[in-house]
């Protein structure tokens, strides 16, 4: 996010890549077919002339008084729970991004529940009974996305936070 107010937002995942890097950017061309959760069937399986779906969420929210907040992850099947655990935790219980971001995160697959460390104990005792597999983690994992944000509060003051489970980093802003 710029002084401007303009913003972006990227999700990133390798996925099931096709081995192709992009001459001159080391980029490697992504075909998200090996993506389970978009492609069950795997990924010699998928009708040609059929567009893939993607897990990639990209997110900008526009407040009604103008504030605007921007994240974006990389993560593959956890994106989304990630962007979204982050972006609950600035709306709905009000965090500071540096807060909302490093804050303990879970992901669902099934039946099997990953949590990182930092959940009360009755949560992550209630989360155990709740499905038949739990991973608890020691600590932040990469695991579990990397959401960077950008935030425009009302006021106009920016701010950001880049999620330490990716070594992300914020420059500018406070």
């Amino acid at each position: 996010m710029d002084a401007a107010g303009n913003a972006a937002s990227a999700t990133v995942s390798n996925g099931e890549g096709c081995g192709e890097i992009v001459p001159g950017t080391g980029m490697m061309l992504n075909n998200m077919l090996g993506e389970d959760d978009v492609n069950p069937p795997g990924p010699h399986a998928w009708p040609l002339d059929q567009r893939l779906a993607s897990m990639m969420s990209p997110t900008a929210i526009v407040g009604d008084d103008g504030s605007l907040l921007v994240c974006g992850s990389g993560g593959s099947k956890r994106i989304r729970t990630a962007v979204l655990q982050v972006v609950s935790n600035v709306l709905d219980f009000g965090l500071p991004l540096p807060a909302a971001i490093a804050a303990p995160r879970l992901h669902v697959e099934d039946d099997h529940v990953s949590f990182e460390a930092g959940l009360t104990p009755a949560a992550a005792e209630t989360l155990a009974g709740l499905f038949a597999r739990t991973t608890a983690w020691p600590g932040l994992n990469m695991f579990f996305g990397g959401v960077h944000t950008v935030q425009r509060a009302k006021d106009g003051r920016l701010s950001g936070f880049g999620d330490p489970r990716r070594d992300g980093v914020c420059l500018g802003g406070e």
